[in-house]
């Protein structure tokens, strides 16, 4: 059973052809129809059907075990230090693209980044640490 999550294995039609600007749309419940979303899988309570979402397919892929970051991929970790009881669940989680994709991946457990398009990453039913947790990029 993998643990690497690739959005082109989950999208959901009818694709409309996107060249606007990238955006992220975050879904705490399911997939968003029309996007390209990657299941955000994780053994935290509440984080089993999660996905992350783009308005166009630029290769994203999720995993969440430390051996899951692949060689033919640029890999941002998505760690969450204050969550307790068990801080080492949010501590290798990683959201890659290729290596060749022009976007790079900013992940922040602080608050939105200033002057990057961002978004929230929280589930209602998270603990209150992930409040704080956003996803940003910048396309280059």
């Amino acid at each position: 059973n993998s643990s690497f999550s690739h959005a082109a294995n989950n999208r959901t039609g009818p694709f409309k052809l996107n060249n606007g600007p990238l955006q992220f749309r975050f879904d705490a419940a399911s997939h968003i129809n029309g996007w390209w979303c990657v299941r955000m899988f994780e053994l935290t309570p509440g984080w089993d059907n999660n996905y992350l979402c783009t308005n166009r397919d630029i290769g994203l892929s999720w995993g969440y075990r430390p051996t899951d970051c692949p060689t033919s991929a640029k890999c941002v970790v998505l760690s969450e230090p204050t969550y307790a009881p068990e801080p080492w669940l949010w501590a290798d989680n990683i959201l890659c693209l290729p290596t060749q994709s022009n976007i790079e991946l900013v992940w922040s457990y602080c608050g939105a980044v200033t002057g990057l398009p961002c978004v929230h990453l929280y589930d209602p039913v998270s603990p209150v640490a992930f409040l704080d947790n956003y996803i940003c990029w910048k396309e280059h």
